[in-house]
């Protein structure tokens, strides 16, 4: 039984790997999608802030996570330092919605985001992958 897993890794783990990261390519891009929509609609809204970290400077790497309100949703949006002194101490901050008003982000983050690069940079590294499984 030992062998036979062991044989289909070997013969098609690259092409699997590859397939998924093709498939993590595409959430990437589509998020990427769906904040250049959403800052080009440029409907700015009010939101309550409900949680912000305790300390802006000791966040970390990767910064921290801010909980917002907006028409009776609460939102979980992560963000870094910048966004952090911006929003601290404040009742309420300004962000974009869509037209359905059901996605927030904030008025820099689409600017700051880099996953149009990201996905590419995935996806052809998955193209490749899966090209040697094949290929093999």
């Amino acid at each position: 039984m030992k062998s036979k897993i062991l044989t289909f890794i070997l013969t098609k783990g690259l092409v699997i790997g590859g397939l998924f990261m093709l498939i993590i390519t595409v959430i990437i891009l589509n998020n990427g999608i769906v904040k250049k929509r959403i800052t080009e609609e440029n409907n700015v809204v009010s939101a309550k802030v409900l949680e912000t970290p305790m300390d802006c400077d000791n966040l970390g790497r990767r910064g921290g996570y801010y909980k917002l309100q907006y028409n009776g949703q609460v939102f979980v949006k992560k963000g870094n330092r910048l966004i952090c002194k911006t929003i601290y101490g404040k009742k309420e901050v300004n962000v974009l919605t869509n037209a359905q008003m059901d996605k927030l982000i904030f008025l820099n983050e689409y600017e700051e985001s880099n996953d149009f690069l990201y996905g590419i940079l995935l996806g052809l590294f998955g193209l490749v992958i899966t090209y040697k499984g094949w290929k093999k």
